[in-house]
This record gives C-alpha cells, structure tokens and sequence, in this order.
C-alpha cells in the first residue's frame, strides 16, 4: 500500500518498497499496488517506478482514492491492461514546482531562471513517461497538467492512466436450499438425454443413415511394418491400393520391402522395393572407377609452374623455338692427370693441385738452405 505522501521520512519511500521487493519470496511473480496518494518529491516517485519496473515482475495497480501528481508516476509501473480504479477514484496531473516556503537561495534574475529551467526539464521528463505509457498524445497531456483539475475515473481511462474501471460488487444472496424431488431430477435426465438424442439423430442423417445401427462396421486391415510399427487401412481383403483409407500419416516401409505413403488418412502412393544389393555394387564399382581417374589425373597433372613455363613456351614458338633456342654445347672431355713414378717402377696418378704443392715445398727448402 503506497499511502499519503512521498516524502521519503515519514511516508512511504524508495527504501520501504526497495526492502519489500527484498523480502518477497523469488518465485512469486506478482506485485499488487493500492495507490491513495497526493503524490510527494518526484526523486522518490521516480525511484520507485524504476524499482517496480526493474523487477521483471507482473505488477498490477489500482487507484483506491486519490491518485495524484507524482503517484500518477507510480500508476504507470504497471502495463494498460493491469491498471484499473475505484468508481470514485480521482486523479490529478500538474506541472512540477517548488512547494510553498522551500527554500531556494537568493532570489537573483540567475537564481530565479536556474529554477525555472529545472522546472522545464523535470516537467519534459514527467511528459516523456506519460505519452510513452498512456500512448496519449503530449499536447492533450501538456493541456490537462495546466489545468491543474481533479477528474475522476472515465477521464482517466481517456488520457490512458487506466483500463477499466472496478465496479462495485453487490453482496450475493445465498444459495437456495435445494429442494429439488427426485422426479424433477429424473425429468432433467430425461431432457438432456433427448437433446443428446436429437443431435445424433441431425449426425446420422447428415451422413445418409437412419438409426445408428445402419452405419456399416469399419474393417481394418492392420499391417505390421519392418520396424515393427502399425499400419491400418480400411480393407477387408486383397492387396492394398492407392487411394485406400488408412491410418496413421506417414511413410511406411512393409517387411515385403515395399514403401507405402499415407497422407491426409489415404494411401497416396506405393512403391514397389528396390533391388539394394544390385544398387549398392554398382555404386561401389562406380567409385572404384572413379578413385582409378582420379589418381591418373593426379599423376599426370601439372604443378603451376610446369603450367607457366609450357604456356610461355607456346607464346614464344613451341618446340621449333625450343629446339633453336637450346644450346649444342657438348663439354670436352677431361685432360689425363699427368703420372708419377712409384719407387717400385709402378706408376701413380698425382694430381695438379698436388704436383704444385710438392714444388712449392721444395723452393721453400732451397731458400731455408740458403740462409
């Protein structure tokens, strides 16, 4: 219950609904309001419309007295549907300003032009959630906040703050003893049974019979499928055709290999079954076949560089430019190394590189004998 005024001391404020929010138990998902207030400071009002919304609860609020200025706010927590009053509920809007006696500095041309400029945006932001709520237009709201006039609950639901309006609930009379006889309850049996009777009779005569007992005893024909399933169709003997009564929907394959497909209640089509080992093998040679070309292909493909030389031999002439092109030169053969003589007469085969080292040597030997 949001009672009297906003203030957030001795009336109702952000903190007590915060703490209720906090102890109402996490699967209950409903949050009821009964508003009868004059509104209070619009930081509290705000505080707790947002605390409401942010919930994520399905809240409901009813206007029990009096709903005005910053408990409209309040109201609008709640989505249309779930807003409802009091037939003798009364509502106000008005712009926001400074009560009576607040105290607002020096009373300066800055000062003054500070605070109406404070005013103008808190009234642009209670304007905002009202035609964002109520789906009322802003100048019909702007209007109704100057006039600064009580209207009751017809007015409300104009403007969008409600949906409906609670009627007042006469008290109900008590149940009359039941003094009804046995006859009166056979007769009543009786009645309804009639009326029961009636309706069949309008069915069958609707479908060409006279009595119940005329209409003709369905047969089924129930088939056992290859996974075990049934399949019923409306025959009493013979094989199954396109176009027979059958149930359930679906395709079913039989344990003679035979496809039947069942669509609206009817069979729509058979199909005969396929010969799977014959299929199988040739799928297997086929792959077979092409696992061969794919692999020759492989070894004879070309690398993009094989690709680029051959396309610019192709430009430049193909193989009669190739075969001008390419050099003749054949190397000559290597020169014999040149032998030395082994003690023994044999002969050994030194090489250059050798024979100079051994020459070297000796002229170094020479200049040492010298010195």
């Amino acid at each position: 219950m949001i009672s009297w005024y906003l203030t957030g001391d001795e009336g109702m404020s952000f903190s007590d609904v915060r703490s209720f929010i906090d102890w109402m138990d996490t699967t209950d998902n409903q949050i009821e309001i009964e508003l009868h207030s004059c509104g209070g400071r619009c930081d509290e009002g705000y505080a707790i419309y947002d605390a409401l919304r942010a919930t994520g609860k399905e809240i409901s609020c009813k206007a029990v007295c009096n709903c005005a200025s910053m408990a409209t706010i309040i109201l609008l927590a709640a989505p249309l549907e779930r807003r409802s009053a009091y037939e003798h509920a009364q509502f106000l809007i008005h712009s926001p300003y400074y009560p009576e006696g607040t105290s607002i500095g020096d009373m300066t041309p800055e000062a003054l032009r500070q605070v109406a400029s404070e005013l103008d945006a808190e009234k642009e932001k209670m304007l905002s959630v009202y035609t964002e709520r109520t789906g009322v237009s802003r100048e019909i709201l702007e209007a109704q906040m100057a006039a600064g006039d009580w209207f009751g609950g017809e007015r409300a639901k104009e403007l969008g703050f409600i949906s409906f309006i609670i009627p007042p609930a006469s008290a109900e009379a008590k149940p009359k003893a039941n003094l009804q006889t046995n006859n009166q309850k056979s007769m009543a049996k009786e009645s309804q049974t009639t009326v029961s009777k009636t309706l069949l009779d309008r069915l069958l005569a609707k479908c060409g019979y006279a009595k119940i007992e005329d209409v003709p005893a369905t047969v089924g024909m129930v088939i056992t499928t290859s996974t075990g399933d049934e399949l019923t169709v409306e025959r009493e003997e013979g094989e199954i055709q396109v176009g027979d009564l059958a149930s359930p929907d679906g395709e079913f394959v039989l344990e003679d290999g035979r496809t039947v497909v069942v669509t609206d209640g009817a069979i729509t089509e058979i199909r005969e079954a396929s010969n799977e080992d014959g299929d199988t093998q040739a799928l297997q040679n086929e792959i077979t076949q092409l696992k061969a070309e794919i692999e020759t292909l492989k070894a004879n493909a070309k690398s993009d560089t094989d690709k680029n030389i051959l396309a610019a031999v192709t430009a430049a002439g193909g193989e009669g430019w190739l075969r001008q092109t390419c050099s003749h030169y054949v190397p000559a053969g290597r020169a014999k190394t040149p032998t030395a003589k082994k003690p023994d007469g044999g002969r050994e085969t030194t090489s250059l590189i050798k024979q100079r080292l051994e020459e070297k040597r000796a002229k170094q030997k020479d200049k040492f004998k010298k010195v």
